[in-house]
């Protein structure tokens, strides 16, 4: 196994455990966890995870934030999105991170 995406491997293993053993459904777990791991970058992965990592991170900040008169940030992008979309799509993000992972470890 390569070294080379371990902070990926680390940071997606967390991850997963949280969304597996967390209270509280997909949409709210996803939105706990996303702390862990929002400091990942495209060029954390191999090139083959690039853009199912990029679908992620699109997903996730789909309806943005929302921004209150003065500017500042009422309610962030991904606790905006988490509470709008569907628990079938929360499924559907968490099943593609588990399957970024998979393919890290299979390495």
């Amino acid at each position: 196994m390569t070294n080379k995406y371990l902070y990926a491997r680390q940071k997606l293993r967390e991850t997963i455990y949280s969304l597996a053993t967390g209270p509280g459904d997909i949409r709210k777990r996803l939105n706990q966890v996303y702390i862990g791991f929002f400091n990942l970058k495209r060029t954390d992965f191999p090139e083959e995870l690039q853009l199912d990592w990029e679908w992620i991170q699109k997903e996730l900040k789909k309806f943005g934030p929302i921004i209150r008169d003065d500017g500042s940030v009422f309610r962030g992008a991904v606790e905006n999105t988490c509470i709008k979309i569907k628990n079938k799509t929360g499924v559907k993000i968490a099943e593609k991170i588990l399957k970024i992972y998979l393919n890290l470890e299979s390495d």
